[in-house]
């Protein structure tokens, strides 16, 4: 099966741009400082991404192809930034891109980075949990990028803990709405434990759903639930009052990111700085 890791939105390059600017102005800051510097990848991918791209005939000559163009993915962009960091680790649960990333580590055999293979959540968590961050002058740059609604509030919280790592969160809305849907009735057992995971609360029901009227069927009244209103602006505000919950330093201003067709496909919540 073939490893390559596609992405075909120039979102992507935007989100990995922000990431390899902040990564240089962090280790910049940080280089004449007595600490570790550390940047944690917890869904790592393969290294690198892999998109599409149209090419036109050249002087209107043969047929417009597809060209697939290869640019690094965040594991590369942290390999690569300078000032380095002390260590990489880079966390992955698919084998096969665990074994792409071996290789990228092959091509820089001067930086101190590892790759772990297994749950992004139980790896992170023990790492936040495993030193005393502050005591051993420690500092880092967590990435969580998930493939989906994969990120457990265990882990927002472990990171927050530390209070020496910096967090980058892509939060996929896709998936928030495909596990709130309007129609209550929709909502089932599997949406609701997904969402209080990710959230570590249960109160979004609360807050995302109203009573809207009574009604009556033949078993009798009951209670018809709506969702309410609940645009990209107020989702920003909820998440980002779920993030300053745990994160004292603060919560730097999201970033919206968009799919190919237009419509919103995440917000990366930038810092928290502490």
């Amino acid at each position: 099966m073939d490893a390559r890791h596609f992405f075909g939105s120039s979102e992507t390059e935007r989100k990995l741009d922000c990431l390899r600017r902040y990564l240089t102005a962090y280790t910049t800051a940080l280089q004449n400082k007595a600490f570790s510097r550390i940047y944690i990848d917890a869904f790592a991918g393969t290294g690198s991404r892999t998109e599409t791209k149209a090419v036109l005939p050249f002087m209107g000559h043969g047929e417009e192809s597809v060209v697939e163009v290869s640019t690094p993915g965040s594991a590369r962009i942290a390999l690569e930034t300078r000032p380095a960091f002390h260590h990489v680790l880079l966390i992955e649960k698919d084998p096969q891109r665990v074994a792409a990333l071996k290789g990228v580590l092959s091509e820089y055999p001067e930086s101190r980075a590892q790759v772990r293979e297994g749950d992004a959540n139980r790896i992170v968590q023990h790492v936040c949990n495993r030193y005393h961050w502050q005591r051993e002058r420690m500092r880092g740059v967590v990435f969580l990028d998930p493939y989906g609604m994969e990120v457990s509030w265990e882990t927002v919280e472990a990171v927050a803990k530390t209070e020496a790592l910096d967090c980058w969160y892509f939060f996929p809305l896709s998936g928030l709405y495909r596990n709130a849907p309007m129609d209550p009735e929709r909502l089932d057992a599997s949406k609701v434990a997904i969402l209080n995971r990710v959230f570590g609360t249960s109160t979004w029901r609360d807050e995302w759903y109203e009573h809207r009227a009574h009604q009556l069927d033949i078993f009798g009244e009951r209670v018809v639930e709506e969702r309410r209103t609940f645009d990209v602006n107020r989702i920003e505000a909820w998440v980002g009052d779920r993030l300053r919950s745990v994160f004292k330093g603060g919560v730097l201003e999201p970033m919206r990111l968009h799919h190919p067709n237009g419509g919103l496909s995440g917000i990366l919540c930038g810092g928290p700085v502490h």
